[in-house]
Parts: C-alpha cells; structure tokens; sequence
C-alpha cells in the first residue's frame, strides 16, 4: 500500500514517498494529496482526497480503529505523521514522524489522550523519547505525550482498559492539525481525523 504525503513544513514540496503497510494485508494503495496519479499502476489503486481544512466540529467524532492492525514500514524524516494503534486487551501505541530530512525543522506534537468515563489509563510509557520529550499520567483516566520529533520517531505505549475509547486531542507546532492523524479502521488506512478531539473506538476489546 503506497502512501504519498505532500509535507506540512514551508520550503518542503516533496511527496511522501514512504510504504505504509498493513500487517493484516490490504490490497491495493491509496495515493493522498498527490497531483498526480502516474503513479497509480493497477485497478485497484484509488485516489483519497485530503479533508478540507476547516474548523473542527464542536463534538468529537468517534472513529472505528482495528486491533492489531500495526504500520509496518514508515520512513522517519520523510513525512509529517501521527499514527496511532490499538492491540487487543488494551494495548495502545501513538507515535510520530516529520518531514525533516527536506524541510530541516523539527515537528513540535503536544497531545493529551483520555478514556471514556467506565475507563482507566493503566500505565504509560516513553518510546524512543530524548530532550525536553516527556510521557507523563496526569490523572487515571488521562495521559500527555509531548515531543519534538525530527529525523526520527517518538512515541507513547499506554494501556487502559480492554476495549476503552480513547479521544486524541492533537497540536501539531501549536496548531490543530487532524489531518496529519493515520490509523486503520474498518480494514482501510485512514489518513485525517474527521473532528480534534477524535474518539477511537476498538472493533474488538
């Protein structure tokens, strides 16, 4: 599954050219914010047009996301993106990508999760953090991730109760940002939450 992002970053007008892949197996690839579609080679390849940007909806939307389905091969440094992922018994994994290696700034993310009031967050922890980055448990029910992320990816491990709802609510350099937000539902790649803050719902506990 091909995925072209178009960067956020200004003096960057470079494609994406990283493969997202579905560990469960998707067929076919989806192209986003690309011009073009030369790059589109076989029947199966559909064109997902990027949400518009407006203001987000004053309720948060709840989203299907699919348990175990994991990104399997994401270039750090070659696109901005936060993705998020679900494993089965309460397992949730967030983490970051900019597009530094041609824009040469760093991607500032401030982003605070929360379960649904019959949830907890059980614990939390730092993946691949360094500097001022930080994971931390503000109450039982809510967690913070916050990092600068350049060539690389930071991310979040957290647990919460079997089948929570999580709600993401993002910044992306101090500006809401949902568009850049990718997770799989529904057996599909979805590149842009519909409202920040979004919900996540599990398929399955």
């Amino acid at each position: 599954m091909a995925l072209f992002l178009r960067s956020v970053k200004l003096g960057s007008l470079v494609l994406w050219p990283s493969v997202l892949t579905l560990a469960a197996g998707v067929v076919g690839c989806i192209i986003v914010e690309d011009d073009h579609n030369d790059d589109c080679w076989d029947d199966n390849c559909g064109v997902v047009q990027p949400p518009p940007e407006q203001p987000p909806a004053d309720e948060p939307m709840t989203v299907n996301i699919d348990p175990d389905a994991t990104f399997t091969e994401v270039a750090p440094g070659e696109g901005v993106g936060l993705f998020m992922e679900y494993g089965t018994g309460g397992k949730w994994h967030l983490w970051t990508t900019c597009d530094t290696n041609y824009s040469n700034v760093a991607c500032s993310f401030d982003v605070v999760v929360s379960v649904d009031t019959e949830s907890e967050v059980l614990k939390v922890d730092e993946e691949d953090l360094e500097g001022f980055d930080e994971v931390r448990m503000i109450d039982s029910g809510t967690a913070s991730f916050k990092a600068d992320t350049a060539s690389d990816t930071d991310g979040m491990v957290f647990e919460t109760t079997p089948g929570a709802t999580v709600r993401l609510d993002m910044l992306l350099d101090g500006k809401s940002e949902p568009r850049f937000v990718f997770w799989f539902g529904d057996g599909v790649l979805h590149k842009g939450a519909p409202t920040n803050p979004v919900d996540f719902a599990p398929k399955s506990p």
